[in-house]
């Protein structure tokens, strides 16, 4: 079983890596075919650049 878990600026997944990759591919299609995984956390703030 999938869970998942989001804060401020990170989304932490639990399950099995093939529920991971589904769910993660399935947001980056809502978020538009080309989304990083930067565009998919849920807030406007984005981890600083190294």
């Amino acid at each position: 079983m999938l869970k998942r878990y989001e804060g401020p600026d990170r989304i932490r997944w639990v399950g099995k890596a093939w529920e991971i990759k589904r769910s993660l591919a399935v947001l980056q299609r809502q978020k538009g075919g080309a989304a990083r995984l930067a565009d998919l956390l849920p807030s406007n703030r984005r981890p600083a650049a190294r």
